[in-house]
């Protein structure tokens, strides 16, 4: 039985990125000509910090390879299955931070609420939305809230143009519940926002800031990549986000490979992360996959870059994008945790839900899992 379902999910994986190719062919994003201006763009494409040859974006046929021929790395844990994480079921009400506090609750891969409520005004932040799912991926888990019963939101952050991340459908949703939505977006995509009739938006340089009421967002780098269609590869720039509000920062890592950029991150914030989301899934095979998203193990170097205080994983559980099994990010990443006698819920939000922080090296770390949230205060 179970040799059957391997050769069915086999045979899948080689129609759809045949077709994913095909479509690839014949569907063409337009490049902003402003591109070549940024300080980030050389040599015909955006760069990172550090060397990234090993990132020049893989081909459908390289993921055909991968797919076809592997290898595949070793289980991480003992005992995997195709276990689902749970999903906390939320209402609008819940999503709003309470006066004085900044909420965080996640959605699933890498979009994430951010509320933060201040001298009775709220702030309401989504990073990476995706409502749906991408071309040719299933979606493995429904959202926390209905999309219609959201909050407006007044920002949303991009952090690259990849389909798990740049979803046009959701961005449009959003802007049709409020005209006046800032959404952030890396460098290079004006052209492209304006062909996508995304409204209004703001094409971001490493180190520019957009506020609102008491919140505070800047660009900063990330270690990766970008494609949209088949002739824009890494022609659009990619980064991550702090938001800083009410004396915390929060940050958001988007899609990432490990490199120094972390540390060139803790530089130019100047203080400790009171909270950082760190990708953690689609990090299987590592031969494959290291270039671009770290995994449990390097999530936890990170932190210590980043002077984090606390950390909490995102981007597993939602979309079947590596090798790796819905729930194995996070079962890895929880056994090289220590846990207390007693579970510590503070801060955690519900906390009945029998999700207790752990940690390591110092810093706390919650295996949450979708719909759960944080109040930082």
């Amino acid at each position: 039985m179970l040799q059957e379902v391997q050769n069915n999910n086999m045979s899948l994986i080689f129609h759809s990125t045949t077709l994913l190719l095909a479509i690839s062919f014949f569907y063409c994003f337009p490049l902003d000509p402003e591109r070549v201006k940024s300080p980030s763009y050389r040599e015909g494409r955006y760069h990172n910090l550090d060397p990234d040859e090993e990132l020049q974006g893989k081909s459908p046929l390289a993921i055909l390879r991968w797919k076809l021929l592997g290898p595949k790395d070793p289980p991480a844990v003992e005992g995997l299955t195709e276990e689902l994480p749970i999903v906390l079921e939320r209402n609008s009400k819940d999503l709003v931070a309470p006066e004085g506090k900044v909420r965080v609750v996640w959605f699933g891969h890498a979009t994430v609420w951010i509320s933060s409520t201040f001298k009775g005004k709220t702030v309401n932040v989504l990073t990476d939305p995706i409502f749906e799912a991408p071309i040719l991926v299933n979606r493995l888990v429904k959202l926390p809230i209905p999309k219609e019963d959201l909050p407006l939101v007044d920002f949303v952050v991009v952090s690259h143009a990849h389909r798990d991340h740049l979803d046009r459908d959701t961005l449009r949703y959003l802007r049709s519940k409020n005209p006046n939505l800032q959404i952030l977006l890396p460098s290079g995509m004006k052209s492209f926002s304006e062909e996508e009739n995304l409204g209004s938006t703001v094409s971001q340089e490493l180190g520019q800031v957009s506020t609102k009421e008491s919140v505070k967002i800047t660009f900063l780098p990330a270690h990766h990549w970008s494609r949209m269609g088949f002739t824009d590869t890494n022609q659009y720039f990619w980064g991550s986000y702090s938001l800083e509000a009410q004396g915390k920062i929060i940050y958001f890592a988007g899609d990432t490979g490990y490199s120094s950029h972390f540390k060139n991150i803790s530089e130019r914030l100047g203080k400790p992360v009171d909270l950082a989301l760190l990708p953690i899934g689609a990090y299987k095979p590592r031969w494959f996959m290291k270039y671009a998203h770290i995994g449990p193990e390097e999530a936890l170097v990170a932190t210590k870059d980043l002077n984090a205080k606390s950390f909490a994983p995102i981007h597993w559980g939602t979309f079947p994008l590596g090798d790796d099994l819905p729930k194995e990010p996070m079962l890895d990443l929880k056994q090289r945790l220590t846990f207390p006698s007693s579970p510590d819920t503070k801060g955690l939000y519900p906390t009945s839900d029998g999700i207790s922080w752990g940690s390591k090296d110092g810093v706390k770390i919650v295996p949450w899992t979708i719909g759960s949230g944080i109040d930082l205060e």
